[in-house]
This record gives C-alpha cells, structure tokens and sequence, in this order.
C-alpha cells in the first residue's frame, strides 16, 4: 500500500514538472509576432504608419501582441501581399487604392481622375461622413472575400513628371510617353488628356526614363524622390490626376483567430496608423518636393483644372459600365456627394513645406 502512494505521488510531481516545463517552453502569454507588408521604400508613410501602429499595438497587448514590417516588396509585390492576407501568411497590409480595388470593387471610385481638387478636399471627404460610408461599403465587399479594410488614409496624389516640358495646361500632356500603374482608370485618365500611358514594371522605371523609353511618370512625392526620379526628370506638376492614398488591409484569417481583447486592441490602433498616414502624407509629401526641388526639379501648378474634368468625363462613364450593376449606382451616388463636399472648399491647400 505505502509502495502505490509513494508511485501516485512520484506520478504526480512528474506530471507537474512537465506542466512548468511545458509553459516556460510555450508560455500562454507568450508574444506573437504578427507580419505587415507592403511594396514602398521606408521613408514612404506606409512604413511609419506601420511603425506607429505597431508601437501602440505592443503597448496596448502589454506585449503579447508585436507587428514586424517587411518594406520594399520583401513579401512580394502589392498582389502577392493581398494574396497573402487572404491565405493567412500575412496579417497586415499598407498598400495602394489601385490594386486594392480590383479585389473590393467599392475602392475603385478613388482611381478616378480629377476627383478631388487636392489634399484639403481629399481630407474634407475622407475624414467626414461621406469617407466614412465608402469605407463602410469596402468593408463590406472587403470581408466577402477574406480581406479586413481596417481603414483608407494619406490626401497624397500621384504627381506627373516628365523631362520633356514643363507641365502647365492639358495640352502639354500631348503625346508623352507616360508611365501608369497597370490601373485601367490612370491609363485612361493619361489618354484621355492626351498623353500615352506605358504600364511598365516599376522596377525597370528608373532605366527607362534614363534612356528614353518613356517620357515621365506618375507617383507620390515621397516615392518620386525616394527612387530618385529626379535625377532623370525635369518637371513636375501639383496636378491630382488620381489620388494616391493607402489602404490598412488586414486579413480576415488572422483577425478570426485573435482574442476578443486582441481584436479590440487593433481596432483602438487604427486612428494612430491613420493619423500618422494623413500627417506625414502632407508634411514628408512637402519634404519630399523641397528636396527635389533643391536638385533642380520645377515644379508647377495648374490652378484651372477644368479642361482636364471636361476631357475625363469618358473615364467615369467606363467605370459605371464596368462595375457589378449595384456597385455601378452605388458609385455613381458617391461621385455626387464626393464633389459636393468640394463645392464647399473654395481654395485647395497642396503638401506642407518646411
């Protein structure tokens, strides 16, 4: 009898020992790392962004929740990215409104040109009850095939450079050779101002401007001096051709698996990726000029920016036919309330300078 109690006890100290041995090997509060992607050089506020989320997201998990980032297509290109929310291998994602949208159809109504007058507009929309009822709608469409909009920031605009000539009136744009996103709305909107849009790979862009492959480009200030176009680019216009804003992706995959606690921390994280995102979109946007500006680089802004809605109005109409019928009236109805917002601003503020 003594032998079977002095097993059970030798049993049970050895079960307690796996148990310590089992949680300092995989402790339940141990932190988990979580990746966020995207396609950008660091400077570019995709990656700050990134980093302030991650910052409060550590210290609103006590720890046991950190963000790692992967700048510069580390984990492939935007695509790959989203692709990667969608199958779980990535969480998060900062990426761009013309790839997003050919996932969440909604999203497209932010490639179409001339929208917004500038920054100030884009912020008047974005931040006010209108923005709120477009991400509310990319939400939706967004959870339907795995993807968390978790929120769409930065008033930055894809600006147009070339070497040929200075850009101030649509009919400098005729006949350059531009470089366009893969996007069917910025090809349009560079043809339909007389341009010709080339949907090259970015990474061959810098070659193909220094050697005349193409005439100019379009794209953020921060990434048209972050890859050093202007080493190879004379002009620039203050031109919002379409808006480049970032979208805060995370995948639905990821999110079903957090806490309930963790799910109420990324959401209180949110407003600090997007104020962080609308901040350093004016004020490094500016930055970004200034110091482009100081290599040589003219910059100049077309005020009247009506002969460019007048020529782009085709684009509007191949969008509405393109999209599923009730995203088509859906957009349509947006259009409308996005520009009554900017009856209202009577002069656009372009990027902070320092």
């Amino acid at each position: 009898m003594k032998t079977v109690k002095i097993f059970s006890a030798r049993r049970v100290w050895i079960i307690l020992l796996l148990g310590v041995l089992i949680c300092w090997v995989s402790p339940a509060g141990a932190a988990k790392t979580l990746k966020y992607g995207h396609a950008n050089v660091p400077i570019y506020f995709y990656h700050t962004a990134g980093e302030a989320f991650g910052q409060c997201l550590e210290k609103s998990t006590n720890g046991s929740l950190t963000v790692k980032l992967y700048p510069q297509g580390q984990l492939g290109g935007e695509r790959d990215i989203t692709e990667g929310l969608q199958l779980g291998s990535v969480d998060f994602q900062a990426t761009s409104i013309g790839v997003t949208g050919t996932f969440i159809p909604a999203l497209r109504i932010l490639n179409l040109p001339f929208l917004f007058k500038g920054p100030k507009h884009w912020m008047a929309v974005m931040n006010g009850p209108v923005g709120q009822l477009i991400l509310g709608k990319a939400r939706q469409q967004g959870e339907q095939v795995g993807l968390m909009v978790l929120a769409i920031a930065a008033p930055d605009f894809r600006l147009p450079m070339n070497d040929k000539r200075p850009l101030k009136s649509i009919g400098d744009f005729k006949g350059l050779k531009i470089r366009t996103m893969q996007v069917p709305l910025h090809m349009k909107a560079y043809e339909s101002i007389g341009a010709s849009p080339v949907p090259l790979p970015f990474g061959e862009l810098y070659t193909a401007l220094q050697t005349g492959v193409v005439d100019g480009n379009e794209n953020g200030p921060l990434t048209l001096y972050g890859k050093k176009f202007y080493e190879v680019q004379k002009y620039m216009a203050l031109l919002p051709v379409v808006s480049n804003g970032g979208i805060f992706l995370m995948g639905k995959a990821t999110w079903d698996k957090l806490s309930r606690d963790h799910q109420l921390a990324v959401t209180k994280c949110i407003p600090v990726w997007r104020k962080k995102m609308d901040q350093d979109a004016l004020e490094r946007g500016g930055w970004a000029i200034g110091k482009m500006k100081e290599q040589g680089l003219k910059v100049d802004t077309i005020a009247d920016t009506s002969p460019f809605i007048e020529a782009t109005k085709a684009a509007y109409e191949w969008l509405y036919n393109d999209l599923p019928k009730d995203t088509a009236e859906w957009t349509r109805g947006m259009v409308g309330k996005v520009r009554e917002v900017g009856a209202t601003i009577e002069k656009e503020e372009w990027y902070v300078t320092k």
